[in-house]
């Protein structure tokens, strides 16, 4: 309607080609904005778009699995590991990862996705499959023993072991992502959203982020600035490094409603 009111707006990351693509917003001035800042990975940065933190879907358990899990495919051993295991309803994406990544598909070669090897992966399990509606929800699973294991986002499983559940993290079994900063279109002050972006991927307000909310830096010039034991609670931090998987999320932005649906109907099926 040509009454723009935000400035810049923190959206997940499809959204960085989405809205590109229906003219929704405004090229980042690179003049202005470093990405040299910005951590190594693929389409983190675009023309109308920057990373702001990382977090993840991280394989939770039960401490009383002895041996505990190790990986991907553990995930999908009812046999060796009987029980229920929970994902979040409505990420699909983790969840078809998780089925695919547990049924051998190297993380390079992860996309573009094969859905229906993911669905077929997935009935394996179907008796044992758990979906949260709510993140809450998906935390009270694991709490009171409902579920053995599935996947939580990363800040949630931490928040859940440090209040005494008995729980662990796997992060051999680690999906990454970020969130992204976009300038809508008409910004009212253009400039200063600009300046704004820039100041949010100094290492100062990376590391901020961090000490305040176990969401990841994009910057990681920022971990200089945060004591060893937060870092190591981080997303993307040294607990991560080497075994988080970097989410596609060009492919996602491209194929997520077909993949939804699929993922619905066989749900119901």
């Amino acid at each position: 309607a040509g009454r723009t009111e935000w400035d810049v707006v923190e959206t997940l990351p499809d959204f960085q080609w989405v809205g590109a693509e229906k003219g929704l917003l405004e090229p980042i001035d690179f003049s202005v904005v470093d990405k040299s800042l910005v951590m190594p990975g693929e389409d983190m940065v675009t023309t109308y778009s920057i990373p702001q933190v990382l977090f993840a879907e991280v394989m939770t358990y039960n401490t009383k699995l002895d041996p505990p899990p190790q990986g991907w495919s553990d995930l999908y051993d009812t046999k060796a590991f009987p029980g229920n295991r929970v994902f979040d309803g409505d990420d699909v994406q983790a969840t078809m990862e998780s089925a695919l990544l547990a049924d051998g598909v190297a993380p390079a070669s992860l996309y573009p996705l094969d859905v229906d090897r993911a669905l077929k992966k997935l009935t394996t399990i179907r008796d044992q499959a758990m979906f949260f509606e709510t993140n809450a929800q998906g935390e009270q699973f694991m709490s009171d023993g409902q579920a053995i294991m599935g996947m939580l986002p990363d800040g949630r499983a931490i928040n859940i072991r440090n209040n005494g559940a008995p729980v662990q993290i796997q992060y051999n079994a680690t999906i990454m992502t970020w969130s992204t900063m976009v300038i809508i279109k008409g910004a009212p002050n253009l400039t200063a959203a600009q300046k704004f972006l820039a100041y949010t991927l100094t290492p100062e307000a990376q590391a901020a982020i961090a000490l305040a909310y176990t969401y990841g830096p994009v910057v990681p010039k920022a971990l200089d600035l945060i004591p060893p034991e937060r870092a190591k609670i981080l997303t993307g931090g040294p607990e991560m490094k080497g075994k988080a998987i970097l989410r596609g999320e060009k492919w996602w932005s491209q194929n997520l409603a077909a993949a939804t649906e699929k993922f619905n109907a066989w749900k119901l099926g």
